[in-house]
């Protein structure tokens, strides 16, 4: 199982930062019940960005006031 150190920055909100399995994830992604969420397995398995450390980084953008962003980075 991989873990991971992520952040979770909704517009407007205070970040929650934490480490975690991707189930955890997609547990969070789940309680959070953010805007225009698409299923949160979906979310981990295919982010916006793929850094060259390894992080992964999840954007939901509309132009709105429901922007979110999710970045995980494996922690060892």
């Amino acid at each position: 199982m991989h873990v991971f150190a992520y952040t979770l920055t909704v517009k407007g909100k205070q970040p929650v930062k934490g480490i975690g399995s991707t189930n955890d994830l997609e547990v969070l992604i789940s309680q959070m019940n953010l805007a225009g969420q698409t299923p949160p397995h979906w979310i981990i398995t295919n982010p916006t960005i793929i850094g060259l450390d390894g992080s992964r980084t999840y954007i939901h953008d509309e132009g709105g006031k429901d922007e979110w962003r999710l970045r995980w980075v494996p922690f060892t």
